[in-house]
């Protein structure tokens, strides 16, 4: 097993050439965004199970504890995940390991090893075609609010402040520095377009960020709502509502054919949001941690 904090680039291709794999085999992706931007940076720990050029099994550790793994499907039932398992907790005793799509291979695995689910991640999604149409936009209550796009100089210090607030209890989201929005902001996907603000004269009240990302294919491929934020203070006036009713149309009127995006398990505010606006649950991702004694 090879550990590194630094992947060379026949590594990283080798790895991406996985991540294909086990997306066709799986239908579904084992690393997030984080992870992803992780094998072309800093901030995580890579363990690579290789076979002559090729890496049949993988598992990234970032700074944060938090742990994503993958076996490519021809390799499985081998020992392979278990042997990145047993490595990773050993540098991480107290690792959060996710299982993308809760797959019962993957859970039955990690609840093996004396893993227990931590949280749940719900992913919503809606149509937005014809048969599903839109609500009114609601009207928010707070005064003085503009709706805007983003504008970078204008927008990136005070998108990070209110993030931090809105997530100041989120273990990945509310860390977000203007480090990590400046990497996101100059991904091909980001269009200014598709991050919808609400200014008061007092300052940022809230914002929704759409992704959509381009494909070959004629058709128009779901976006996502990558993240949804309420300064603390706007929270109770209907700005999310307004922001998310505001964005849904954009989509719906570019022809987007459907939506979704991933909230806590927990989060029973934001559930009630989206199930008013048709949010329906199409996927679960849970991460499991070793239960602390005492």
């Amino acid at each position: 097993m090879i550990t590194t904090d630094a992947l060379s680039a026949q590594r990283r291709g080798a790895i991406e050439s996985l991540l294909t794999a086990v997306i066709a085999h799986d239908g579904i992706s084992p690393l997030d965004e984080a992870a992803r931007l992780a094998l072309r940076g800093e901030g995580a720990t890579h363990l690579l199970i290789e076979d002559g050029a090729a890496v049949t099994g993988y598992a990234s550790l970032l700074e944060d504890g938090t742990v994503q793994g993958m076996v490519h499907p021809a390799h499985r039932r081998a020992g392979l995940g278990t042997a990145l398992l047993a490595a990773v907790l050993e540098r991480r005793p107290d690792a959060g390991v996710w299982a993308h799509g809760a797959l019962p291979g993957a859970v039955a695995l990690l609840e093996g090893r004396g893993l227990r689910q931590e949280r749940l991640l719900l992913v919503l999604r809606r149509p937005l075609d014809a048969e599903h149409p839109l609500p009114p936009v609601p009207a928010t209550d707070l005064p003085g609010v503009e709706v805007t796009s983003f504008e970078a100089v204008r927008d990136a210090e005070d998108w990070v402040a209110l993030n931090a607030a809105a997530f100041a209890s989120h273990p990945e989201q509310g860390a977000l520095t203007r480090e990590d929005l400046d990497e996101r902001l100059s991904e091909p996907w980001f269009d200014p377009e598709d991050m919808v603000l609400a200014r008061t004269p007092e300052g940022l009240a809230g914002f929704v960020w759409v992704k959509r990302e381009e494909t070959a294919d004629a058709e128009l491929p779901d976006a996502e709502i990558y993240v949804v934020a309420t300064a603390p203070s706007a929270q109770g006036h209907g700005v999310a509502g307004h922001l998310l009713g505001t964005a849904l149309r954009r989509l719906a009127e570019r022809g987007v054919p459907g939506v979704e995006l991933y909230v806590e398990g927990d989060n029973a505010p934001a559930l009630a949001l989206y199930e008013r606006w048709g949010f329906a649950v199409s996927g679960r991702h849970l991460q499991l941690r070793r239960a602390t004694e005492g």
